[in-house]
């Protein structure tokens, strides 16, 4: 309750840059009504932002399917969340609702349950917040924690309150570890019936649209594609002096950067166009002909489009692990059968990054400058940038089927769900 205070503060302080921060604030801090539970058995499905509503996706997709009987809940944390959820509400309107998920205080969370009424709820990824875990326990809700990655820096930051965080994790009815290592650590914070089920993203599949969109902007291009993807504050201003210091790189090949928040899509304009970069925006393009010859950087300024954006690449930078930031999605460009470049930092891919270089799926260097000259091999070596291509898309192939696992231990638990919920909660 005292920190609520130090929650509006916050959600003022982002609105100032992101003003969807300043929408639905009923619901963030359970002044509203919930999505109230019909007839239909409910599965809820937690995912925090953007990348957590994208994991969720193959699940969602098969509960839909083998659970015909369930309407969803969908609950996010911040507005890209939010807005990636909104296309999958689009998938069954009539069966999913969605919202903001309370802040963890007490009274909210008692009130969000009461109203909501899961029959089971699915966190994905990383989300745990005590209240909630103490609430749904009292209440008899199973919890499953999927797709779950635990990193050695957040489990010393829960380390230092497991007296609250320990009971928590152990709260879980099941936890679905993408490795071996997410599940040691997990295992340290108290969480048990741990199942290793590898990471949901490697069953993400591509937008079939927007594939076909990049084929074609690709077949009237006649520059290969660089893709700096889902860089993160700072990480533009590194790479923009690196280009502006190698400029045989932008003579040859298109550089594509896009940033991984929304609100900062002008920000990094600014940044690349001080360095002396020529910029053109994406949402500017009507298509590959527009594209002026002098153009050195495409500003990849839209959301949902990272399908089109990895199928376009002959080649990826990922954004997030050059600076502190763990990396983001290193997956989805070798999906797209682009090979990988990623820094230093790669806490929230750890183990799949690691494979992926012992299987000559992705490079990994210390800086944006090592990072381009990776990019001036392959440029140099067409051979050497195919077989790292296809070495990637052998790679995202060969780790999928996490779907399936999961959905073996869910299946399980929602039937039992289903046949123990209390009438009266």
């Amino acid at each position: 309750m005292v920190a609520l205070p130090l929650a509006s503060l916050y959600l003022t302080w982002r609105s100032r840059k992101q003003p969807a921060y300043s929408e639905f604030w009923d619901e963030r801090f359970a002044w509203s009504t919930y999505p109230l539970r019909g007839e239909r058995p409910r599965v809820w499905i937690h995912a925090v932002s953007v990348g957590e509503t994208n994991a969720a996706k193959p699940l969602l997709e098969r509960m839909l399917a083998d659970w015909p009987e369930c309407d969803v809940l969908l609950t996010h944390m911040t507005p890209t969340g939010r807005e990636a959820g909104e296309k999958l509400v689009a998938l069954a309107p009539e069966r999913i609702h969605q919202c903001y998920l309370p802040y963890d205080a007490p009274y909210a969370v008692e009130k969000f349950f009461r109203q909501t009424r899961p029959t089971l709820g699915v966190i994905m990824e990383t989300e745990v917040w005590p209240n909630v875990m103490h609430e749904a326990s009292r209440l008899g809700i199973p919890m499953v924690l999927a797709n779950a990655r635990e990193s050695e820096k957040s489990r010393r930051q829960a380390e230092r309150v497991i007296d609250v965080m320990g009971p928590a994790f152990g709260r879980f009815s099941a936890v679905l570890a993408q490795s071996d290592e997410d599940r040691d650590r997990l295992a340290s914070l108290g969480a048990t019936n741990i199942t290793v089920t590898g990471s949901i993203k490697f069953d993400i599949k591509p937008d079939l649209s927007q594939v076909a969109a990049a084929r074609a902007w690709r077949s009237r291009l006649d520059r290969p594609v660089l893709l700096l993807a889902s860089t993160r504050e700072g990480e533009e201003a590194r790479f923009a002096k690196a280009l502006v210091e190698r400029p045989e790189l932008t003579e040859r090949g298109l550089v594509l950067l896009v940033p991984r928040h929304p609100q900062r899509f002008d920000e990094v304009e600014t940044v690349l166009k001080s360095a002396g970069l020529r910029v053109v925006r994406r949402s500017k393009l009507a298509g590959a002909h527009t594209v002026p010859a002098d153009v050195q950087v495409i500003l990849g300024d839209s959301m949902g489009e990272m399908s089109f954006y990895c199928g376009l690449a002959s080649m990826t930078a990922m954004g997030g692990s050059f600076e502190p930031f763990g990396a983001q999605n290193v997956i989805e460009p070798a999906m797209a059968g682009s090979p990988v470049v990623v820094g230093p930092s790669i806490f929230n891919f750890d183990k799949i990054v690691r494979d992926g270089v012992a299987e000559g799926a992705m490079v990994q260097v210390a800086t944006p400058e090592e990072a381009l000259d990776v990019f001036a091999r392959w440029l140099d070596n067409p051979e050497e940038c195919a077989a790292a291509g296809r070495s990637a898309l052998a790679f995202a192939a060969r780790w999928g089927g996490a779907t399936d696992r999961m959905m073996t231990i869910l299946e399980e638990l929602w039937q039992t769900a289903q046949k123990t919920e209390s009438p009266t909660y």
